[in-house]
């Protein structure tokens, strides 16, 4: 029995099979990294590490310095935490914004095939959002409104999941200023791609698909560097403004 406790343990130590995906993004932080294990748990944020997403067995976590150590929150009680202390004027004129823009007819074009740094892909464009973005080449975005592309290479297959994840995830930080409305469009367009391929490249920060490589994923990257804080202490920071969690910036 010792024997067998000794094996587990020494088995649950190896680096789990995964891939390793670095996107490029006008957007600070200028790179989003994504470690993924084959079992679906991943780590995503900037090289630096000062700021990350965890996902465990399909629960996400957010992790970040403070006072010199790192800090825990689940992705859940940020978002319940900032709803119930977000000022109730300005979260009325936003949710009214927003809810004015999510009015607005859209719909998503396929426009075409193209590659982005050898990966095939296609092109989908965001018909009757054109108000909110800049116009962009010609040859993706010819009408102004922002573009997707998305991949079916099956390479990258094991990533569109994680980018989703993570995507709708950065909702957390603002969806209490959002109608419902506006955050159904932001997911129903991220799962409409996501069932499509893996985004490889955005016209949302000029985001793009730099690297993809299979890789040994340590299993400490994955793992809680800290139990995570309950909702009531992590209410008293963001009360106090000394709350350093924040929006790694969604593709």
């Amino acid at each position: 029995m010792r024997l067998l406790i000794l094996l587990l343990a020494f088995l649950s130590g190896l680096a789990q099979a995964g891939i390793r995906a670095v996107y490029e993004q006008d957007a600070d932080p200028g790179k989003l990294v994504f470690e993924i294990a084959d079992n679906g748990d991943f780590r995503a944020g900037a090289p630096d590490g000062r700021q990350y997403r965890l996902v465990i067995g399909g629960e996400a976590y957010q992790v970040a310095e403070f006072e010199g150590r790192p800090v825990v929150a689940r992705l859940g009680d940020i978002e319940e935490v900032l709803r119930a202390n977000a000022n109730g004027v300005g979260r009325g004129i936003m949710r009214s914004l927003t809810a004015l823009a999510a009015a607005t007819p859209q719909r998503i074009v396929h426009n075409g095939p193209i590659e982005v740094n050898g990966w095939r892909g296609e092109v989908y464009n965001v018909r009757g959002a054109e108000w909110e973005f800049d116009r962009f080449g010609p040859i993706r975005d010819p009408q102004g409104a922002p573009y997707y592309v998305v991949s079916r290479e099956p390479a990258l297959r094991q990533i569109g999941p994680a980018v989703r994840t993570f995507t709708i995830g950065e909702l957390a930080f603002g969806r209490h200023l959002l109608a419902e409305s506006a955050a159904r469009v932001l997911v129903d367009t991220m799962d409409y791609l996501a069932a499509r391929g893996t985004l490889i490249e955005s016209s949302e920060n000029g985001l793009q698909l730099m690297q993809a490589e299979q890789a040994a994923i340590d299993p400490a990257r994955l793992a809680l560097p800290a139990a995570p804080l309950s909702r009531e202490a992590l209410a008293t920071l963001v009360r106090e403004g000394r709350s350093p969690f924040q929006a790694i910036v969604a593709p």
